[in-house]
């Protein structure tokens, strides 16, 4: 049977050099069991973490997996539980238990990926998530996901002033583009792209890109930041100055709005 198919947004905002990550954690097809005690936790388990009761969620699931430590639900739901609270090692640890137990499950590669993205280990990210796309080609998070880490690795590790690498940057356009085809004006694909375009200098491309992130997410603070920068790249201060005010008119997390703070310092926005 299918589990509901809502998707899960996993994590805090991240920027790497203008790049801007909406983790997203796919559903997932599992077998039931009939034990009523383990529905009944299961139940209760994504129930908590819909209402992001997280420490009851982890009760109900260890519980569930004490009854049952074969139900991979139980463990994929336990994965999420955990990421949620910031437990990324027993979140991976529960996601491969998913994958020992259903290595094609597509939904708990992704999520393995996603969570060795927020380890800082972009290669078994990428690895994940192109297992993740073997096995369901036309998902646009999982393509989306693959470019933003394929753009991330393209960053050089120990010279921020060195190039970028060009093919995976390349690599990292084409994912974007392939989410975009499978998912019209996808947000997050928008905004990478945008991120793209600005690395590349080609600021027209990256504003009207940005223009049409913040058109289809209107409340998207990764949007405006991102077209703030591209703006005051491209010589347009006033127009900088307003999509930096917006970003932060959204209430961005504290380290967000500290260097929306100085963007606007340094422009010297009104």
């Amino acid at each position: 049977m299918k589990v509901n198919k809502s998707h899960l947004l996993i994590g805090a905002l991240l920027v790497v050099a203008l790049v801007v990550l909406a983790l997203i954690v796919r559903p997932m097809i599992m077998r039931r069991s009939g034990t009523i005690g383990l529905d009944q936790l299961l139940e209760t388990g994504r129930a908590h973490l819909e209402t992001a009761q997280y420490a009851e969620a982890v009760a109900d699931l260890e519980a569930a997996i004490k009854i049952d430590a074969g139900a991979s639900e139980a463990h994929f739901l336990l994965g999420q539980a955990y990421n949620r609270t910031g437990n990324l090692q027993k979140a991976a640890d529960e996601f491969r238990t998913v994958l020992a137990l259903d290595p094609d499950n597509a939904a708990a590669h992704h999520n393995l990926g996603v969570t060795y993205f927020q380890l800082q280990d972009p290669n078994a990210a990428a690895a994940e998530f192109k297992t993740a796309l073997e096995l369901e080609p036309d998902d646009p998070d999982t393509h989306y996901q693959l470019g933003a880490t394929y753009l991330i690795l393209a960053l050089p590790a120990t010279d921020p002033l060195a190039s970028p690498d060009p093919q995976l940057v390349e690599q990292a356009v084409a994912e974007f583009e392939a989410a975009l085809k499978l998912k019209e004006n996808m947000p997050e694909a928008l905004i990478g792209l945008g991120n793209v375009y600005i690395q590349q200098a080609n600021y027209t491309t990256a504003i009207t890109v940005l223009q049409r992130a913040v058109e289809q997410a209107p409340d998207s603070p990764e949007a405006y930041y991102a077209l703030g920068g591209a703006y005051a790249q491209s010589g347009d201060t006033a127009k900088a100055c307003d999509a930096y005010s917006r970003f932060l008119a959204l209430n961005p997390p504290s380290t967000w709005q500290t260097q929306g703070e100085q963007a606007m310092t340094a422009l010297g926005c009104p």
